[in-house]
């Protein structure tokens, strides 16, 4: 009799299992690992990585890959002044939030809560100001670079997640 029951254990768990396999294969990337999973695909200046756009990555790590995408986009001379402010603008707002993270905490639960909205706010006019710069990079691009660029640039932009 404990003979059975230890089979008909035995046969449940390994039904179960398979059940849980077929659902764990059956379950959808998330847009985030669709994203890096295409990035690994292709890879930027020949280089195959998982994107990692964190803001808490190393400083040193970004600027290679913003070097990486300047030489894959082929900066030309005259565009290297739009490229100069736009790498400019993405310094400044990862700068910022490396800043931001070291300087948030110790006070009142409101004091944090407006902590995180001016930071909040300095990350939007960051962005804007990435996005004016980009919007004027783009516009002196021929039509490759513009393929490239609609491919790679926006790696370059720190997230917030």
């Amino acid at each position: 009799m404990s003979a059975n029951k230890l089979i008909q254990s035995s046969l449940i768990l390994i039904i179960g299992a398979c059940f849980s396999l077929t659902a764990l294969a059956d379950a959808k990337p998330t847009a985030r690992e669709e994203m890096n999973q295409e990035f690994k695909n292709r890879g930027i200046g020949g280089k195959r990585y998982e994107i990692d756009r964190s803001p808490i990555g190393s400083f040193d790590y970004y600027m290679e890959r913003l070097d990486a995408t300047k030489k894959k986009l082929n900066i030309t001379k005259e565009q290297q002044a739009l490229w100069s402010e736009y790498e400019k603008s993405l310094v400044a707002l990862f700068t910022d939030i490396k800043r931001a993270k070291a300087r948030l905490g110790g006070a009142t639960a409101v004091q944090q809560i407006g902590q995180v909205l001016g930071v909040t706010q300095n990350r939007y006019a960051g962005m804007e100001q990435i996005h004016d710069s980009a919007k004027k990079l783009y516009e002196s691009m021929s039509d490759s670079q513009k393929k490239t660029a609609d491919e790679i640039l926006i790696s370059t932009v720190p997230s917030f997640d």
